[in-house]
């Protein structure tokens, strides 16, 4: 049995390893199309997760901001907004 304490660090716990796993995923997928779509998925799972409404452009923002500062800012999307490297 693999416990949590013995696996990576999560970037922003806030989320859990779930959405942490799907990042990791999402970075592997080599066609760009389907690696956009995957990665605006994970944004509308990490806005029921923090119980964020999605309408609200600050949330949006600060959603994306998130998504590309637990992927190291190595995911290569397009971003649907300036992200913000803080």
């Amino acid at each position: 049995m693999e416990y949590n304490t013995n696996r990576p660090r999560l970037k922003m716990p806030s989320y859990g390893r779930n959405v942490q796993t799907m990042v990791e995923e999402c970075m592997k997928i080599e066609r760009t199309a389907d690696r956009q779509a995957y990665a605006e998925r994970i944004v509308e799972v990490m806005a029921i997760v923090s119980q964020q409404n999605l309408r609200n452009p600050e949330i949006h923002h600060k959603l994306w901001n998130h998504l590309a500062y637990i992927s190291d800012y190595k995911l290569n999307i397009e971003y649907p907004c300036e992200i913000n490297r803080t």
